[in-house]
């Protein structure tokens, strides 16, 4: 199977028009999956069964605000949390939840961190337990210092993740977060084995919202398609939520170029 297209959606409008559009999977943000009540999941899991897009990709399922760095974080509680979140998701279609949010697993400036970065640790290794036996592989996305200050490039990750001693924990790439990280393209080959997953999106170095990459917005994005093919990469690529079935074929025709 080569490359799969995916369309980012925060809300159910962005998911049920993906199909329309040609995309193959929806990437469902967490807030998303979060706010499905009972008859929405049996919606789309109604959707799937009758040829519906997956939601592929998903969020880690923790509510906006919980920071797991902080000091009176309860494991305990949030591990229930995340077992039943994980059910749900994989009965949607999720294959992969991918841990993007920085404000998660921010670091106090002063103080002791050592037992903190264990925590994050504990949960990273708890999140993998749950979603092993269902076929979910975790990633930990790399962030900028704009959008966290601990795990900001794919050489801290790759130092991290092999402590939690899951298998199915893996990293990924944005081509907006390259710079931020300090991945230039000719080092890219150094991590292909921790790239599981693609978002390509218009890299603003004001750090603004997501964009779909277009022809005319002065970016050529032909050396990251370049980069990704020659580590071999043949999985999931994200596009923004304002993707929509000519942003999707440009980039397809980027890929094919």
């Amino acid at each position: 199977m080569g490359v799969q297209w995916g369309r980012m959606a925060a809300d159910l409008s962005q998911a049920d028009r993906a199909a329309a559009e040609g995309f193959d999977f929806v990437q469902a943000a967490a807030s998303l999956v979060e706010g499905l009540d009972g008859s929405e999941v049996a919606r789309q899991k109604g959707r799937l069964r009758s040829g519906g897009l997956p939601f592929a990709v998903c969020g880690v399922p923790l509510p906006e605000g919980v920071q797991v760095t902080q000091q009176g974080f309860n494991l305990y509680v949030w591990t229930e949390h995340v077992r039943q979140a994980l059910r749900s998701m994989a009965d949607m279609g999720c294959r992969k939840v991918a841990w993007s949010d920085g404000r998660a697993r921010v670091l106090p400036v002063e103080g002791e961190v050592a037992g903190l970065k264990e925590q994050a640790l504990q949960f990273l290794f708890v999140l993998c337990e749950a979603a092993e036996p269902l076929g979910i592989t975790v990633l930990v996305e790399p962030l900028g210092p704009r959008r966290t200050n601990f795990l900001n490039s794919m050489a801290e990750v790759a130092e991290f993740l092999p402590r939690v001693g899951k298998d199915n924990l893996s990293s990924m790439v944005s081509l907006r977060e390259l710079e931020a990280i300090g991945l230039p393209l000719p080092r890219f080959g150094e991590h292909r084995r921790l790239v599981g997953h693609v978002q390509l999106e218009h890299p603003d170095p004001a750090g603004g919202a997501r964009r779909c990459p277009r022809p005319d917005d002065g970016c050529d994005y032909r050396p990251f398609i370049r980069a990704l093919q020659a580590i071999g990469y043949a999985g999931p690529i994200s596009l923004p939520g304002d993707a929509d079935a000519a942003g999707l074929e440009y980039c397809r025709g980027l890929w094919k170029g």
